[in-house]
């Protein structure tokens, strides 16, 4: 195989391999194809098979971040990997600066390990990238195994505000990119 056709093994490639029927395409978005995998094989919301494939993706985009960008939440040179990826000038020098910076930084998770030579879409809000994650179907929940060092410092609240004591762990109100965990009732604004 000559260099240019080569294919880099990654997580996400290792991942969609184990499923022979579907073709994966690695210039491609990953959770666009995971949901057409899913059709492919008839899955439905229910279906084991997809909740332990869904299980499956979100644990190779959690490894893909972290061979990124690494997972160490300590590392001055990870911390400025991931501002580089995000095209962020002036970027603190010191760990401290650099995660105080990332909580006015809301991007999805999926895009950012998707990006190639592009720039992630950086949303303005949390509530815009709430938005954005959930008509895309780009979730990633926030106790993924995975979910550690540089990757937890850009979860985001998708689904309701969390109001109340800080979870365990430390991750109080604003926390992950999750689809599930409890539904909370909301107040209604009369």
């Amino acid at each position: 195989m000559s260099y240019s056709t080569q294919v880099i093994l990654n997580p996400i490639h290792l991942f969609f391999e184990r499923y022979s029927e579907f073709r994966y395409n690695p210039s491609r978005e990953t959770m666009a194809q995971f949901w057409e995998m899913c059709d492919c094989y008839h899955w439905d919301k229910e279906d084991d098979e997809r909740t332990e494939a869904l299980a499956g993706i979100r644990d190779a985009i959690a490894q893909q971040f972290n061979a990124f960008y690494g997972d160490d939440a300590d590392s001055l040179e990870g911390w400025h990997s991931l501002f580089r990826a995000l095209q962020i000038q002036d970027v603190p020098d010191t760990v401290k600066g650099c995660k105080d910076l990332i909580e006015t930084i809301h991007v999805n998770i999926c895009d950012l390990v998707d990006h190639k030579e592009d720039v992630p879409l950086k949303h303005p809000s949390e509530d815009a990238l709430a938005e954005y994650s959930r008509s895309s179907g780009k979730i990633y929940p926030r106790e993924n195994a995975y979910a550690g060092g540089l990757l937890r410092f850009l979860l985001r609240q998708i689904y309701g505000k969390y109001r109340g004591r800080r979870r365990k762990g430390g991750q109080g109100e604003g926390g992950g990119q999750s689809r599930g965990g409890s539904r909370r009732r909301r107040r209604r604004h009369d």
